[in-house]
């Protein structure tokens, strides 16, 4: 056990000479005072592993002062009291002391308790270094990207985490709404705790209420044992409501009071319990739209709408979409136990010219797909994307001679053909498109514009993709 500081709080000058020595002969530090307030204050500057602390003192509550010990992570705290008071002692329980000892006291006894109460804060406070640790070597949420939109994002996150403030995230589905509040969760002072999610809009009306809230049992026919809801659930940790803007109007009226107080009861009982948990909430819809539709409760609004966050389409940082596709084969290789496969150019072209109206979550479904139904073990194609994707590019189709067909014009055709077949597996590349047709750069460039080939298909695609996408 390491050398550890104690402060002794008590008004009996013998108490603070025999703890303090039973202490001080295991090579622990103490600080000891009879008066409660000097204790608080001694609490409120300075680090101590253990604090003990007399219930009848002159000028400050001892169950106060015992609270305020107990609120410092690192502190353990030990009660003495001469009173014989039940509820006293299960007052001091309650709060999280580590031990509650009587007047009068056997000094080995007390000894051991002391020590004890020393070697688990210490503990605790090893566990949080080493969780400290873990944690700054564990890979962060899989939120990845480069773009400025990213980075935005990234940089309002880290801020909004630290704060017990609501969140209400939004954006279009597909966007990571939930993966968003779950990196709040993972970068908050709650990351310990739980982080639990609610679909509301996946949960029929009858049920949600149950979901959120828990029963007891014989709270109705097939209540046969208490369950707990959500909220009890969250204790300690974040919930997450996705989806909020599909919650009934009765449900609203609810949850609007457990937000402001904190409490909830359980159907079927007539006992309200806290509950201590950060609130996030998502939506795809727009809630002022729905308040002013007398759908949503405007009060509830701006309970949620503390801190908004708004998630863009993907449409809106393409730039993100390498670095995304990069992650999701690295997954997919994993979970499908495949090998790790390239993206050929032509495959990552059409992927970053493709609006992805479905956003983040089409695009993984679309690298899940490739992965798991595409020909070739080491590349990804053009031709294993969905065709919706695949077909945001010229697409390729041999020419044939029809019967009485100009043949200067079968040869333009056939020219076209070769020119951009070689083009779709360079990735458009001209120079390396040019060596393989055994072709001088500028000689490709001039048929390029003869046969009206784009020089660049992914800036024709991307305009004519914005101008037709809201």
């Amino acid at each position: 056990m390491n050398p550890a500081r104690a402060l002794l709080v008590d008004d009996d000058p013998t108490i603070l000479e025999v703890v303090g020595a039973l202490l001080a002969r295991h090579g622990h530090e103490v600080v000891g005072t009879g008066s409660g307030l000097k204790g608080a204050q001694f609490l409120r500057s300075e680090h101590f592993d253990l604090a003990v602390v007399d219930l009848m003192l002159p000028d400050l509550s001892g169950l106060e002062l015992a609270r305020q010990g107990v609120a410092k992570p690192d502190t353990v705290v030990v009660v003495l009291s001469g009173s014989t008071s039940v509820e006293t002692a299960l007052q001091a329980v309650k709060m999280g002391i580590y031990d509650y000892v009587p007047k009068p006291f056997r000094a080995e006894e007390l000894e051991l308790t002391l020590l004890r109460a020393i070697e688990k804060s210490q503990l605790n406070q090893e566990n949080k270094r080493l969780r400290e640790q873990i944690q700054g070597q564990r890979p962060g949420p899989h939120m990845v990207g480069r773009s400025d939109v990213w980075q935005n994002l990234q940089t309002l996150l880290r801020r909004v985490a630290p704060s017990p403030s609501t969140v209400l995230i939004t954006g279009p589905s597909g966007t990571g709404k939930e993966l968003a509040a779950r990196t709040i969760h993972q970068w908050s002072l709650r990351a310990e705790g739980p982080f639990v999610p609610i679909h509301c809009g996946a949960i029929p009306e009858n049920l949600l209420e149950d979901e959120l809230f828990g029963h007891v049992r014989g709270a109705y026919t097939d209540a046969r044992t208490d369950r707990p809801g959500r909220f009890q659930q969250a204790d300690g940790g974040t919930l997450f409501l996705d989806e909020i803007g599909t919650m009934p109007m009765n449900l609203q009226v609810k949850l609007l009071r457990v937000i402001q107080e904190r409490e909830f009861t359980p159907l079927g009982s007539t006992r309200t319990h806290k509950a201590d948990f950060r609130l996030l909430a998502a939506t795809n819809e727009n809630l002022e739209d729905l308040v002013e539709q007398k759908r949503f409760r405007e009060d509830l609004f701006y309970r949620l709408n503390v801190i908004p966050v708004h998630l863009q389409p993907l449409r809106e940082h393409p730039q993100d979409i390498p670095v995304l596709v990069a992650h999701f084969l690295k997954k997919f290789a994993r979970e499908l136990d495949l090998p790790l496969k390239q993206v050929e150019p032509a495959a990552l072209q059409a992927l970053e010219a493709y609006a992805w109206p479905g956003n983040v979550r089409e695009l993984e479904n679309a690298v899940e797909r490739a992965m798991a139904l595409g020909s070739d073990p080491e590349r990804l194609l053009l031709q294993d994307l969905p065709a919706s994707v695949a077909g945001v590019l010229p697409t390729v189709t041999f020419p044939r001679l029809a019967q009485n067909q100009d043949l200067g014009r079968f040869l333009e055709d056939l020219e076209r053909h070769l020119i951009l077949e070689a083009l779709q597996e360079t990735g458009w590349n001209k120079s390396e498109t040019a060596r393989r047709l055994g072709l001088r750069r500028t000689t490709l460039l001039h048929r390029l514009r003869a046969l009206g080939i784009p020089l660049d298909p992914m800036a024709e695609a991307r305009a004519s993709l914005a101008g037709g996408v809201s």
